[in-house]
């Protein structure tokens, strides 16, 4: 591992990665039931050490206590270095750029995750009663960080106040990561599959130290630096595709951690994450238990987006670029943050999947295709040339969005983990300009981990393997003569459910 200052890293690899990673996932197995006993409370001091703890909570600001309920969490990805052995890093002024809450919902049996745009226009008031007028939200960290109490204070409290003041008595706990010391927390739990949607190349990050990437799309490994420059790359799209992002990269990791991954260096893996977050988490063996029992529960439940609201995206004042919104939306947001549930509806339309004629050319299966927004696909020779490197059969999808272009098929190996070779192909397909690519791949490593909690589900007599954020078909998957095939929707997830599964049952082996 490169031992120079590590780059500035993401400041969203959070909650999940942080808490999930470790802890606990662990406390969960009955094979550790005297560890727990004997080593839990040392466990919770090392997660949530005192000096790390935030201490200066107004009153009000937070529900009191945990009860088993469904549970709601403020996450701040922070670059605050209060940490670092150098001195100018320790006094620079902190920055949050990811504003997320985590709603653990048992009695909806579902994770929702929400963020707030950084770029969100609010006013910001200080307890002193100091006022910043049109303010970025992301600005109430900073603010707050030469303050009593700190930036995630102020943070919280513009929030409850100037965005969602119906959160105020539903809020649990806040959680602020910084990334000094998570590339600790990185290297103790090491790499993660990913689905690369596309070409990487270039710097991660305008403006700051960053390191560069060089990724090729398709499913594949990702460990330390190129993972981190990953979700923070920066170039060639917007705020919300960044989130998304990050959101798929956390969507990923938690498929990936098991018991097995932290028994035996619990401790080393405890101390690192407590170095990384700060909480108001009282260091107690039954807080432990508690976040334990809400992310064992969450591993398996799907992962609900929620869309904030806005007015518009690209509001232009002062010379700069902001997010706005309406009282209105901001309520409806939060409604469907705490209340909303939705599941994913499919209807079996589009081409027959056995059809004899290519690119669905029959005139009923032309009819729908054209009605889902669905064109035939042009790209094959290119395929055939690919399928030429991969021993297996290789499907290809006769059909494509309108709006889209094939990009590049790319046959690769990957290993699985268990360190076996693989092979696999991916076709890129670029739906629009702003970060919004989808893929088709294939690969004889038929059970990895993107499918370790993926739904079952029979649709016009296939069993596919639906990946979904609710009510999003993220990915869509099944088996066919030893190889595994899914289709992943665009970071924004751009493409309805019922194009996703018409591009998979228009799929065909090559001739």
């Amino acid at each position: 591992m490169d031992q120079e200052r590590p780059p500035a890293l993401w400041r969203g690899m959070w909650f999940r990665f942080a808490l999930a990673g470790l802890v606990i996932v662990a406390l969960s197995g009955g094979a550790t039931a005297t560890f727990v006993l004997t080593e839990g409370e040392g466990i919770a001091k090392e997660v949530f050490p005192e000096l790390s703890r935030i201490k200066e909570i107004p009153p009000n600001l937070l529900s009191k206590g945990y009860e088993g309920k469904p549970e709601n969490f403020l996450v701040l990805g922070s670059d605050r270095r209060s940490g670092s052995k150098n001195s100018e890093e320790r006094n620079a002024t902190p920055h949050s750029d990811t504003i997320l809450l985590v709603r653990f919902d048992p009695e909806q049996g579902q994770t929702s995750v929400m963020s707030i745009p950084r770029d969100l226009m609010v006013n910001i008031r200080t307890p002193q009663g100091q006022l910043y007028t049109n303010e970025k939200i992301n600005a109430a960290y900073t603010i707050g960080s030469k303050l009593k109490g700190g930036g995630t204070v102020l943070a919280a409290e513009t929030i409850e106040r100037e965005v969602f003041p119906e959160l105020k008595g539903h809020l649990n706990g806040i959680i602020d990561v910084n990334f000094a010391g998570f590339i600790k927390v990185v290297d103790t739990l090491g790499c993660a599959y990913v689905n690369v949607d596309h070409r990487y190349l270039g710097g991660g990050a305008l403006g700051e130290n960053f390191s560069s990437i060089n990724l090729q799309p398709g499913y594949q490994r990702l460990c330390y630096n190129s993972a981190l420059s990953y979700v923070r790359f920066r170039h060639y799209d917007s705020d919300f595709v960044r989130v998304a992002r990050q959101q798929d990269f956390m969507r990923a990791l938690r498929e990936q951690v098991s018991p097995e991954d932290v028994l035996g260096k619990v401790h080393q893996v405890a101390k690192a994450v407590g170095k990384a977050i700060k909480t108001n988490f009282k260091a107690s063996f039954d807080t432990l238990k508690l976040l334990s029992t809400l992310i064992a529960f969450s591993q398996t439940k799907p992962l609900r987006q929620v869309k904030f609201r806005t007015a518009n995206v690209n509001a232009q004042f002062g010379g700069g670029s902001f997010v706005t919104s309406t009282p209105e939306l901001e309520k409806a947001t939060l409604n469907d943050f705490l209340h909303g549930r939705q599941t994913v509806k499919v209807r079996s339309s589009g081409p027959p999947r056995h059809s004899s004629k290519r690119h669905g050319s029959s005139s009923g299966s032309t009819a729908s295709s054209a009605a889902l927004g669905l064109i035939a696909t042009t790209g094959e020779s290119e395929a055939v040339k690919a399928a030429l490197k991969v021993p297996m059969k290789v499907l290809y999808p006769t059909l494509q969005t309108a709006v889209s272009s094939q990009e590049t098929v790319r046959p690769y190996y990957l290993r699985n983990q268990q360190n076996q070779l693989r092979h696999a192909y991916v076709v890129v397909f670029r739906q629009n300009t702003l970060g919004g690519y989808y893929d088709f791949q294939g690969s004889d490593w038929t059970n990895p981990p993107l499918f370790a909690n993926a739904r079952r589900q029979t649709i016009g007599g296939r069993s596919y393997l639906l990946v979904d954020d609710g009510s999003h078909i993220h990915v869509l998957g099944w088996k066919s003569g030893g190889a595994l095939y899914w289709v992943t929707n665009t970071l924004l997830e751009d493409l309805s459910n019922s194009q996703m599964l018409a591009i998979a049952k228009s799929a065909q082996k090559l001739k």
